[in-house]
């Protein structure tokens, strides 16, 4: 039986796209890898510690400090030490969030210098800091924005609390505003130095989140091009989750032979990841590399060559069994070759043997829109399940 383990919800940075894992029943299971969903179907962000100046350096823990092959270690400074002792820690640390920060630039931004505010704003500025960090691992976003809003009043410079803002837009469940996420990251890079190529590269990559939970693909894709040049110009590697968001938009746009190439150079990134050899670090890279690769394997079949497709989703079956996903389109496939008992056999190792289960599989509109399979792959389940 495999547990859900990670019952890992992946927010591909590119749409509210959901992937279903198992894991082994005797897998520990690790809380910060394992975030809640929210009303879109999307783990909860809880990351805008990150995304604000920390209150004080004895505050500050490391998520993640990472060597990078032929980079330097990147240290991401979060408040999440405080938060744990005070017991109001909420998966402050999203797979997402620790994922982008061990395999490529999508970090949170360094602490934020203030601009040498008077001792009475100072205070403030540290007050409303904290209010906004503990509204918002509460989900109280509203309260959140109140004080991020006020802290982008008070240093109007400051392009942390304006991309913090954006984060909150992004991350409020049922009340998400994207249009309003968009702007503020917009904001925020107008404030941001040009010098500050990495700093840039992650704000365009939000922005381009923003404008995919809008629907507008055209304007994501052109995002996360810019984000992906400007690290190329930081000399930073290309990142697997925007490589892999940028396939996420050229398949909304129907151009899914480009969009199997983004997903296959995402897989590759992911296998040539640098980084610490622990089993934290390995299980990211081996979970992005499997999604990435089953991405790559739905295009392949929404394309035409279905015999090749299902040679792919089984070898991704085979490295991560737990993959619900890989089950469901091996059934339908199977299904439309006349091999019923082999579908069957994948529909219940899917459904009975991994904790997730095959529930949201049997929702069209999910599939499509959602977990965004292709529209052969959906009808091709969709036949299965009618006639199964």
């Amino acid at each position: 039986m495999y547990a859900e383990g990670h019952s890992l919800a992946i927010w591909q940075f590119g749409n509210l796209a959901i992937w279903q894992f198992g894991s082994l029943a005797t897998a520990e299971v690790d809380s910060k890898l394992s975030p809640q969903l929210d009303d879109h179907g999307l783990p909860f962000q809880p990351r805008l510690e990150a995304l604000i100046p920390t209150m004080s350096a004895t505050s500050r823990a490391s998520v993640v400090a990472v060597a990078r092959t032929n980079l330097r270690r990147l240290s991401l400074e979060v408040s999440c030490g405080a938060f744990a002792r005070d017991g109001r820690r909420r998966a402050l640390s999203s797979f997402v969030a620790v994922a982008a920060s061990t395999l490529g630039w999508r970090a949170p931004p360094p602490a934020y210098s203030s601009t040498s505010p008077g001792a009475g704003d100072g205070d403030e500025i540290s007050v409303l800091r904290t209010k906004a960090v503990d509204a918002f691992s509460s989900r109280d976003f509203p309260s959140a924005r109140d004080a991020l809003g006020r802290l982008a009043r008070l240093e109007p410079d400051n392009p942390s609390w304006r991309e913090a803002l954006g984060q909150c837009y992004v991350d409020a469940g049922e009340e998400s505003d994207f249009a309003s996420a968009a702007e503020e990251f917009g904001v925020a890079l107008t404030l941001t130095e040009p010098a500050d190529l990495e700093s840039r590269a992650r704000i365009l990559s939000n922005r381009a989140l923003a404008w995919e939970g809008a629907g507008r693909w055209d304007d994501a894709l052109r995002d996360y091009d810019a984000a992906l040049a400007s690290a190329q110009l930081a000399g930073l590697p290309p990142d697997p989750y925007v490589i892999n968001s940028k396939g996420n938009c050229l398949a909304s746009l129907g151009e899914y032979a480009l969009a199997r190439d983004a997903y296959l150079s995402s897989a590759r990134a992911f296998g040539d990841a640098g980084g610490v050899n622990t089993a934290r670090n390995n299980k990211i890279r081996g979970d992005g590399y499997t999604f990435a690769a089953s991405n790559a394997a739905l295009a392949l079949a929404q394309l035409g060559d279905f015999d090749a497709a299902k040679g792919e989703m089984v070898r991704v079956s085979r490295r991560a069994p737990g993959n619900v996903d890989m089950r469901a389109g091996l059934a339908a496939i199977y299904w439309s070759e006349g091999r019923g008992e082999d579908a069957e056999r994948e529909w219940e190792f899917a459904c009975d043997r991994i904790s997730v289960g095959c529930s949201k599989y049997r929702n069209k509109e999910w599939l499509r829109n959602v977990r965004r399979w292709p529209p052969a792959m959906v009808d091709l389940l969709d036949s299965f399940l009618s006639l199964s």
